[in-house]
């Protein structure tokens, strides 16, 4: 933690270096410049041809690093065998087939190392003092699905088929022994581990793992010794327990491999180049290369360029203000700072900023209004979507200041601070993508007004008509402009903007489109969730349109599996009336994995995933939990029947966490009884109070007013949704009239 706590360190100062240096080339290129001083710089075209003097020799480091790189990739890596994950992996083999016999209640034998070496051990039942009795009379097996069960819970890599392949082998061991037939497990057992240790033994690396475990599955072994009837299950069966059990044991010996690369780099000889006199070191318009560069030093033809006082103060108030963002970051939004990829980004943004202050004074040459066109609302967009509110308000600081530097215009420097918080409070909360559209058409309204005081103010009345034309087209540019870079940036610095909420809740979007083909039900519940977290988010401040998001892909794992769910039984007997409750609490468990699963195949952003996660906590599955304790009384264990995901800890997770609950018990009265406004509350508050008492909203920061307000609106929107409807006459069942 130490170490990339340092590394964070490390890139956000290399970050903010660059933002000063960058912010100030944006400020200060093309303001002055010393042309009767020849200026050199590598990459760029030469001003003019420069001539030896007099015989140099100077080092190509360019072409010295390149071949010195060069002669260091040609060195392989160097690999070591790692006998320890060999052992480790043999060993695991042995212990599955060890678990296998024990859940099966069969004598365990001891681990094998790879040698084919077994003993078979059993447990004393009797002592008299004197030694020890061995009773050879094995208990009686639970049955075989309660034996796969078991042994699926300890192993869940592997194969289903493989485990009830296993334990069939097992259970039909001690009657081919009675018939004088040799048992078939200790040769499958010997066969995967004879497997493993060939595979092992030519070495694996973390790259060729995975080749080597689809080329067992390609290959399975022959097993000549097994009887024809169980081939076809046995092979496939060793094949998955190899590929499962194996373990990359040739690590990449980084030491040896470097020095090896040093060394080979080192041996390197440093490339020279000799120029003699009258030699053309470089022409007009070619790029200067490094070596051309040190060769025209060494002979003197270049003046060091002179840097004037004034390229000095605006390079020292570009560092201020870079250093006043950082400090502004890592106090008042300090779950930014702890994220290099967002300090670039927030550098970034306060580059841009000293390259839009040059606008003014490359369109307004001769008419003092065309200033107005200056891009300022564009920063507060930005900052608005791919941070927050503070992070916008803040961009006033480097917009409204780099302005005043450049231009010295007071107008217009006022003008840039308060362009740049105008769209803040229309961007910070839109729910669809017309209120996104009409809030660049209100914010390039709000400039208006603002042209027109300033120009009023600064310029005399005759600037005004053209100010607020200037203003407003400048306030539409921006906005468009922004609209149009925001998903470049959000993509490239993987942020979750308005724009991307938006195509997320777009009913066309193929996630969605999913689950109403494959899952309806699950569909017409997610969009009723989706409903209800807009309107709580609303009540207590958090994003609606997030929470939204949230809830319309919380079950996008049910489209595995939809027959299992009882939204989608329509019209079908459920199938869990034939499953054991902890094989069907399993089956429920893993819609939230497989959520997962499709929502990195559908590229959902992870902050809208994390409902997913959530949206059960560690909740306990109630009605299959009460169905087992039914059946086996206290014995149950209530851990195997809770949710494997994660307590909510913002306010949209913990909604959607609540709004899933309370529309499925809301939903589930609706079906036994006429829902009544009272009977809804006390569901919704019942739905409430047992995840605050079962601990799931721990971890959160909803306070209890904020949960009261959450009720308040779920309680509204389900007596909406299910508000008494009039009986229409001639339809079957209405009354008829007498």
């Amino acid at each position: 933690m130490k170490i990339q706590a340092r590394l964070s360190g490390a890139a956000k100062f290399g970050i903010l270096v660059m933002a000063v240096v960058f912010t100030a080339l944006g400020l200060t290129i093309g303001r002055e410049t010393t042309p009767e001083v020849p200026v050199l710089r590598v990459g760029e075209p030469a001003p003019q041809t420069f001539v030896a003097t007099r015989m140099v020799t100077v080092i190509d480091a360019q072409e010295t690093d390149r071949q010195r790189q060069a002669a260091a990739a040609a060195v392989a890596d160097i690999y070591s065998f790692n006998d320890e994950a060999t052992q480790l992996a043999l060993s695991d083999i042995s212990r599955f087939f060890n678990e296998a016999r024990r859940v099966a209640r069969l004598p365990v034998e001891e681990e094998s190392s790879g040698e084919g070496e077994e003993t078979t051990t059993t447990e004393p039942v009797e002592d008299t003092g004197d030694e020890e009795t061995t009773t050879t009379v094995a208990p009686e097996p639970p049955p075989r699905i309660e034996q796969a069960a078991e042994l699926r819970a300890l192993y869940v890599l592997v194969d289903e088929e493989t485990i009830d392949t296993i334990v069939g082998i097992v259970n039909d061991d001690p009657a081919r022994e009675e018939a004088g037939e040799e048992a078939v497990l200790p040769i499958i057992r010997q066969y995967t581990i004879n497997t493993a240790e060939d595979l092992l033994t030519a070495g694996i690396t973390v790259v060729e793992l995975n080749d080597v475990r689809t080329a067992v599955f390609d290959n399975p072994p022959l097993l000549p010794l097994v009887p024809d009837d169980l081939l076809d299950a046995a092979r496939p069966a060793v094949a998955d327990l190899v590929a499962t059990f194996l373990r990359a044991n040739e690590e990449l010996d980084t030491d040896a491999t470097r020095e090896a690369r040093e060394a080979a780099a080192a041996a390197v000889p440093d490339a020279v180049v000799e120029y003699q006199p009258g030699r053309v070191v470089v022409r007009v318009g070619d790029l200067v290369q490094p070596v051309h560069l040190a060769a025209i030093q060494e002979m003197g033809l270049l003046a060091p360029p002179e840097v004037s006082e004034g390229l000095r103060a605006t390079s020292m108030i570009a560092a201020i203000v870079v250093l006043l963002g950082a400090v502004f970051l890592g106090r008042v939004a300090g779950e930014y700072w702890r994220h290099p990829r967002l300090v670039g980004l927030f550098s970034l943004l306060i580059v841009l900023a000293a390259v839009a202050s040059r606008v003014p004074a490359v369109v307004a040459r001769d008419r003092i209004e065309l200033g107005f066109l200056l891009p300022a609302a564009l920063f507060g967009y930005l900052a608005a979507n791919l941070f927050d509110t503070r992070v916008a308000a803040f961009m006033a600081v480097p917009v409204s200041a780099f302005t005043g530097l450049v231009t010295a215009d007071l107008a217009l420097t006022v003008f840039a601070g308060l362009a740049t918080l105008a769209p803040i409070p229309l961007v910070s909360a839109v729910a669809s993508r017309s209120q996104l559209n009409m809030a660049v058409v209100f914010s390039a309204a709000i400039q208006v007004p603002m042209a027109a005081a300033l120009a009023w103010r600064f310029y005399g009345e005759d600037a005004i008509s053209l100010s607020v034309v200037w203003g407003f087209i400048g306030g539409i540019v921006a906005g468009v402009v922004a609209l149009g870079i925001l998903p470049v940036l959000a993509t490239v610095f993987a942020i979750t903007t308005t724009q991307t909420l938006l195509d997320l809740t777009d009913r066309n979007h193929p996630a969605l489109r999913r689950i109403e083909e494959v899952a309806p039900g699950t569909f017409n519940h997610s969009i009723l969730v989706g409903s209800l977290a807009d309107r709580a988010a609303r009540a207590i401040g958090a994003n609606p349109l997030l929470a939204r998001a949230m809830a319309y892909y919380h079950d996008l794992g049910k489209t595995g599996q939809p027959r299992f769910f009882v939204e989608n039984q329509f019209g079908v007997t459920n199938p869990h009336d034939r499953l054991p409750p902890i094989e069907s609490a399993r089956i429920i468990r893993r819609h939230v994995a497989d959520g997962l699963k499709l929502a990195r195949e559908y590229r959902i952003p992870a902050d809208v995933a994390q409902g997913i996660l959530t949206h059960h906590g560690t909740s306990l599955m109630r009605y299959f939990f009460h169905k087992a304790r039914d059946v086996d009384g206290d014995q149950v264990n209530p851990a195997d029947f809770r949710h494997r995901g994660r307590k909510p800890k913002t306010k949209e997770m913990v909604i959607v966490m609540l709004a899933d609950a309370t529309e499925a018990a809301a939903r589930s009265l609706a079906q036994e009884e006429d829902p009544t406004s009272e009977g809804i509350r006390r569901k919704v508050e019942s739905v409430i109070t047992e995840k605050v008492e079962d601990g799931q909203l721990e971890e959160s920061d909803v306070t209890f007013g904020e949960l009261t307000r959450v009720k308040e609106a779920f309680v509204d929107a389900l007596i909406s949704h299910y508000h008494t409807r009039i009986p229409y006459p001639g339809f079957p069942g209405a009354p008829q009239p007498a």
